[in-house]
């Protein structure tokens, strides 16, 4: 990336890393696992729902990814995706507490608002089903 220096200091070439979907999910499924901070789960359902390819581009990476070396990790963090945001019976997996702090996360307001509490329940679902969008045809365990 070349950019433009702050006060007229000249232009810049730099070379930025980052993680792709597969590496950015498992962290953020092992940070909130360990932390249950509502901005790690924000993060990883706002990665998997707006990046490259959206949810259909991030299974693919996930599918070819468990070929690789890393393939007993990334199990292990869809398998703590599977525990935090979804439930054995689908319908009730927006009461899991990933998409639960999720929303909490995106829509601040009095907990005692109706309005507020329909908003948080209907982007629940929506959490949950995009992890168990994810989920679909991966298999946490070898």
């Amino acid at each position: 990336m070349t950019a433009e220096l702050l006060g007229q200091r000249g232009r810049a070439t730099e070379t930025i890393p980052f993680a792709n979907i597969v590496s950015f999910t498992c962290l953020k499924a092992f940070a909130f696992d360990h932390r249950r901070e509502g901005k790690d789960a924000h993060d990883l359902v706002y990665c998997l729902e707006h990046g490259d390819g959206g949810l259909d581009g991030a299974r693919a990476a996930f599918q070819q990814a468990l070929t690789g070396k890393h393939a007993d990790t990334i199990r292990t963090a869809l398998a703590i995706l599977s525990k935090r945001f979804c439930d054995p019976n689908p319908d009730d997996g927006y009461r899991r507490e990933g998409p639960v702090a999720t929303a909490r996360f995106e829509i601040d307001g009095d907990d005692d608002d109706a309005d507020i509490q329909n908003q948080r329940v209907l982007r629940q679902r929506v959490v949950s089903e995009v992890i168990a969008g994810l989920l679909k045809n991966l298999s946490p365990t070898p």
